[in-house]
């Protein structure tokens, strides 16, 4: 679609190609469909086209009454889509990044360029949801049909878009929930180190990785969620471990270090920030890590309720340099990005 176009949808307008979006992300399409825009129609502007007309044309309605939780999940099916996109990528090139976009096929292109027209037509500056919906009249001769049975003939579509006023629809909800792009990133580092001690367990990003030595500890040790919970506290402006959860508290005496990243989840959560990315590195002579990351990932990622995806896990050896390197200790490195969004 043309950028000049999309600046020329009025709230409701964008409001229903968002829905349509969410829609198409949800059934794991690889384009947005005209029905898809449809159905979007609908949940922006049930004046124009109510429920009862889009299920008898053989369409359940979306539910928006939700918006902060269909917003969460729109960033992590759009996050899902991205990485999907990037694997793509790297598989037809060898390589590339995590650069995102999400195309409409070609029956929602003939609508908005029929919009555009009979919106022009009609001496509209701005291009509405009954402009859309003549659109997709013109665009699609099944969906016409069906259009048409449930009551939405050519006429009656062109009726809407002549008692369109420009400036006469009210606010919507997309001034409600603000602009769709995250307002504020922000970006944490995280470091831990603890000494080892033969005979004790040793617990890397909330698993037991076997080995003859374990982290000294006031809790269980784990360098790995001290560091992300460092990490994600400090992006979020909110202290760090040590504040929260002081060694000099008996209650955290052994304490299983995924609770400390549970907390600081439930204190992004409260600030509206959501986690975007994090990236690890553990160093540690020994043993062998590797074979560990996919359970250390997928055990982080759910304390901190996000993808696997999200988290990125590498080890390094100190090339026998100073404790770590002599074996005597383990050490952890983390960055992590937030987001927060406007409410």
């Amino acid at each position: 679609m043309n950028f000049n176009t999309l600046q020329r949808f009025t709230d409701q307008a964008k409001q229903a190609f968002y829905w349509g979006f969410l829609c198409s992300l949800r059934e794991h399409e690889k384009a947005m469909s005209i029905e898809n825009l449809l159905v979007g129609i609908q949940a922006a502007n049930s004046s124009l086209l109510s429920s009862s007309d889009l299920q008898k044309m053989g369409f359940s309605p979306l539910d928006v009454t939700n918006l902060e939780a269909i917003h969460e999940e729109m960033q992590k099916l759009m996050l899902r889509s991205r990485l999907e996109q990037a694997g793509q990528s790297e598989e037809r090139k060898g390589g590339g990044g995590l650069g995102f976009s999400f195309p409409s096929d070609s029956s929602v292109k003939l609508a908005f360029d029929a919009a555009e027209k009979n919106a022009d037509k009609f001496g509209s500056k701005w291009i509405a949801t009954a402009h859309l919906l003549f659109g997709i009249f013109i665009a699609d001769s099944s969906l016409a049909a069906k259009m048409a049975a449930a009551g939405w003939n050519e006429q009656r579509a062109i009726e809407a878009c002549q008692n369109y006023m420009d400036g006469a629809e009210q606010n919507t909800v997309a001034e409600q929930i603000g602009k769709w792009e995250p307002r504020i990133s922000r970006c944490g580092i995280g470091y831990d180190l603890h000494r080892l001690e033969a005979g004790r367990k040793l617990i890397i990003g909330g698993i037991e990785v076997p080995f003859d030595k374990g982290p000294v500890g006031h809790s269980d040790g784990d360098v790995l969620a001290h560091a992300l919970c460092d990490a994600l506290l400090g992006a979020a402006g909110l202290g760090d471990i040590g504040t929260h959860f002081p060694d000099t508290d008996p209650k955290w005496k052994g304490a299983n270090s995924l609770l400390f990243l549970e907390h600081a989840r439930k204190l992004l959560d409260a600030k509206h920030f959501q986690i975007e990315y994090v990236d690890a590195v553990v160093i540690m002579e020994r043993p062998k890590l590797g074979p560990h990351f996919p359970k250390m990932r997928e055990t982080l990622a759910k304390s901190l309720a996000v993808f696997p995806e999200q988290i990125h896990v590498k080890a390094k050896t100190n090339e026998g340099v100073d404790a770590v390197g002599r074996g005597e200790a383990i050490a952890c490195h983390v960055a992590a990005t937030l987001t927060r969004l406007n409410r």
